[in-house]
């Protein structure tokens, strides 16, 4: 008689769980699954699965809770192998974002904190070597930047503070190319360009990333 008092309010349970949980799968037109997607009280919450047309991978995972992004997401190549990966927090990217080449070389590393660039960034060539690396804050540049060409050498480098800072940009022979001038991320000032000689070639004054004039001419009139 016990058994049967607990056996009714657990069925009940279950039941009432079991209807409010449902899962939705859509079709490509010749029948086979393009998404899958859970719900639970009307929100997305699980794993949403999208699949590929023509191959039998899953082209994108993306853990849901309550209807917002909360967890891992992945999205592959049409061979399985990982595009891209990151973890969300209440819809915000949270940590680590790491794209890769087609061959499987890690593209490029990105650190986020609720949603905002915050940490150090690093790309690569598809063959390895690193092609530029540097650190933001609050979405901002910050601190030393590098750049490389694919055989390593160095071809850029620059120093900010809060998105406030200077580039320096050189030629295959370690020659300097421009000097540009950077406010809130934005070049600003003037950007000067050189001959391989090294005398001034140009000057290229900008505002918030327009270019207002070049060599003291105003852009309408040129």
């Amino acid at each position: 008689m016990k058994n049967s008092h607990l056996f009714l309010p657990l069925f009940c349970l279950l039941f009432l769980f079991a209807s409010c949980t449902k899962v939705k799968r859509e079709y490509y037109s010749r029948g086979k699954i393009k998404s899958e997607t859970h719900y639970r009280f009307g929100k997305e919450t699980g794993t949403t699965t999208y699949y590929h047309n023509h191959y039998p991978t899953k082209t994108m995972e993306i853990e849901m809770k309550r209807g917002k992004r909360n967890g891992k997401f992945v999205k592959r190549y049409f061979d399985g192998n990982p595009e891209l990966e990151a973890t969300y927090k209440n819809d915000l990217l949270e940590g680590v974002e790491t794209h890769y080449y087609k061959n499987g070389n890690i593209s490029l590393k990105t650190h986020y904190k609720k949603g905002v660039k915050n940490g150090p960034v690093t790309s690569w060539f598809s063959n390895g070597i690193i092609r530029e690396s540097g650190a933001f804050v609050n979405d901002m540049f910050d601190g030393e930047w590098v750049n490389y060409d694919e055989r390593g050498l160095l071809v850029g480098e620059g120093s900010f503070v809060n998105g406030t800072g200077k580039r320096l940009t050189y030629d295959e022979m370690g020659r300097l190319l421009y000097e540009t001038h950077f406010v809130n991320n934005k070049k600003e000032g003037l950007e000067t360009h050189y001959l391989s000689s090294g005398e001034i070639e140009k000057k290229i004054l900008f505002k918030e990333d327009r270019i207002l004039e070049i060599n003291g001419v105003p852009i309408e009139d040129l």
